[in-house]
């Protein structure tokens, strides 16, 4: 019984390893490409929502846009290194570059 569960990694495939590593993934284990506007999108309209409701936490403002909450607490970190958004403790706010 205990062997019936392993954990997700064992499941993966093993590619090849070393410096070609990373141009022999296969389709299922890269990633999957977004469009620039896509991504455009997100940010405004997670700017967007700060102004309109400043002080939400990443999970509140997750629910409100329908990411979940790890991809919008990855998002918004990413956001703050740019400067479009702040955190004050689990608050977030506009920040003082505006989002193009």
């Amino acid at each position: 019984m205990a062997g019936a569960v392993r954990p997700r990694a064992q499941l993966l495939s093993r590619g090849p390893t070393g410096a070609g590593a990373a141009d022999a993934r296969t389709p299922a284990q890269s990633l999957p490409r977004v469009s620039p506007e896509l991504v455009l999108h997100r940010i405004r309209l997670i700017a967007r929502t700060l102004e309109d409701h400043p002080g939400l936490t990443s999970a509140e403002l997750a629910e409100r846009v329908g990411y979940g909450r790890r991809h919008m607490s990855l998002l918004l970190l990413r956001l703050e290194e740019h400067g479009h958004v702040v955190h004050l403790d689990r608050r977030w706010f506009p920040g003082p570059e505006p989002v193009a």
